[in-house]
């Protein structure tokens, strides 16, 4: 199955999602631009650097919100959570295998970039 396959295939906001690759430097589907949410949860931690790359893991353990995407850093530490409303498909497609990352924006947001697996 393709990605234009795969995408369109969802309908609604999947359809939406751009086709195109990604720059190099990033790589995947940019999908998203959104904030790390729960931060106060997470104290010890130091705030993203701008241009930072940061792991994004499924977390359905969190009694909170089974559909939880959990934001780390490359070494583990937990920073927080990406807010639950938006990121409900990103965590479906992450539970199909897909991957996604973050990078990190001035002013504290974020650009999440999705990765499709390959066709068998």
């Amino acid at each position: 199955m393709d990605r234009r396959h795969l995408l369109l295939a969802g309908g609604g906001a999947l359809a939406a999602l751009p086709l195109a690759a990604a720059p190099r430097a990033t790589g995947g589907i940019p999908v998203l631009e959104t904030y790390i949410a729960s931060r106060d949860r997470f104290p010890a931690a130091p705030p993203p650097r701008p241009g930072e790359r940061l792991r994004l893991r499924r977390d359905p353990a969190r009694g909170f919100d089974p559909r939880s995407v959990r934001v780390e850093r490359a070494s583990g530490e937990a920073l927080g959570y990406l807010p639950g409303q938006p990121v409900q498909i990103l965590a479906a497609l992450m539970d199909r295998g897909a991957e996604a990352h973050a990078l990190a924006e001035e002013g504290g947001g974020l650009r999440i970039y999705l990765h499709l697996p390959q066709a068998v």
